[in-house]
């Protein structure tokens, strides 16, 4: 399957009135890091980001074409969303790192762990409580999942469900703690009981 392609734009003013005003526009500032090349720094529209990761077959996790238009020679290449910078208080994206990668090259990145299924501690007046929600994972770029379903149907009350437990396959290094608790199903306490 192609990669998503995305543009973005050289940053060259790097001012933080020029932040200010690429935010108010609804854009927000980036950079592109990696490979032992200079990070280049970029503005990116965030709007067209989040239509290229919609369509995108593994979204945010995806492989994307990246092209920075105005920026110099080598700007452009393979690249994965690696980060963003959030405002704490409105939540809006202020910056987003891509990380170049090759692709016979393994990359350290973290995927989202879905919860599939319902509990059958949970159907006993059971709480489900999910401890992690993201698994740290290293693989070669076209191995990268965009998120790891986890089927808790068979999770009953006492019961967890470790990174240890999770089948990822042999192309898929695990890199969080093995002992690390994703997901337990623990009685119900009632207050004052």
């Amino acid at each position: 399957m192609p990669n998503t392609k995305f543009e973005v734009n050289y940053r060259a003013q790097m001012t933080k009135g020029r932040a200010n005003e690429l935010r108010r526009q609804g854009w927000a500032t980036g950079s592109v890091f990696g490979h032992g090349a200079e990070p280049i720094p970029v503005e990116i529209d965030l709007h067209e980001l989040v239509e290229r990761v919609k369509e995108a077959p593994s979204g945010l996790k995806s492989l994307f074409d990246l092209k920075v238009k105005g920026g110099p020679k080598g700007s452009d290449g393979t690249v994965i969303v690696k980060g963003f910078t959030k405002d704490p208080v409105s939540r809006k994206t202020l910056d987003v790192q891509f990380q170049r990668v090759a692709m016979k090259e393994k990359v350290h990145i973290g995927v989202p762990i879905m919860l599939v299924g319902n509990s059958v501690g949970a159907s006993k007046g059971g709480i489900i409580e999910q401890s992690l929600d993201e698994l740290q994972v290293r693989c070669l770029p076209h191995h990268i999942p965009a998120k790891i379903d986890l089927d808790i149907a068979e999770l009953d009350v006492g019961h967890h469900i470790s990174v240890l437990d999770l089948a990822l396959g042999p192309d898929i290094e695990v890199l969080s703690d093995p002992e690390a608790i994703v997901v337990a199903c623990v009685a119900h306490r009632i207050p004052g009981g």
